[in-house]
């Protein structure tokens, strides 16, 4: 695995293949203290709270960490406390891609979907295109707005509408450590840009600037 790390350190993204990238990236990820992930998620928080991307907008698309994502509680309590909207990510129908975002309020009950991911067990379903920011998981991460998540595609499916509309919301902010950026990730055609990224160090945005 450190070999392969190497390699992609070294080498144009362009002569690897995204699931070799993918592979190394887990790696890298696995091996962050969890205290150093608690750490990371309130320094996330704190610095997303200050932001004006948190301050001026109402619906926000938050998740719900799976293994060593990057832990999205902070900024849900938060968004609770600030008694905005908060959403979760529900699967589609196995034959669909788009995900549906439902509300999620303190104290609902949750099951889990077919990913061992939890998801809220009453649905009220709000439209992808009317949330103000949608925060993704991701596994690595580029100043130009470049994300390698699991490989599902369900978040490009999601918001592919964003490639064609002329106005782009939500806003895709990117949620990861610091030490996910990358100098460069390779991106297809079919591939959605983060708006922005959200680490513990900091915000970035990478396309345009918050509304």
């Amino acid at each position: 695995m450190t070999k392969l790390w190497c390699v992609i350190r070294r080498w144009s993204w362009n002569l690897l293949k995204k699931s070799d990238i993918r592979t190394a990236l887990l790696a890298k990820r696995y091996q962050i203290d969890p205290i150093a992930r608690e750490l990371a998620a309130t320094a996330a928080a704190k610095i997303f709270l200050g932001s004006h991307l948190f301050k001026a907008n109402l619906q926000f698309a938050c998740y719900l960490s799976q293994a060593d994502e990057f832990d999205c509680t902070p900024i849900i309590r938060a968004v609770w406390a600030a008694q905005k909207n908060c959403y979760l990510p529900v699967l589609p129908e196995l034959q669909k891609k788009q995900l549906e975002f439902a509300l999620y309020r303190p104290g609902d009950h949750l099951r889990l979907n077919r990913y061992h991911i939890f998801e809220p067990e009453a649905l009220s379903f709000f439209p992808a295109e009317k949330l103000d920011i949608a925060l993704v998981p991701l596994l690595g991460f580029d100043s130009e707005g470049n994300r390698l998540g699991r490989g599902g595609g369900y978040y490009d499916a999601t918001f592919s509408f964003l490639l064609k509309s002329e106005i782009r919301r939500p806003f895709l902010l990117g949620l990861g450590y610091e030490g996910q950026k990358m100098l460069e990730l390779p991106n297809d055609s079919w591939d959605v840009k983060l708006d922005g990224v959200l680490t513990e160090q900091g915000l970035i945005i990478c396309n345009r600037a918050p509304k």
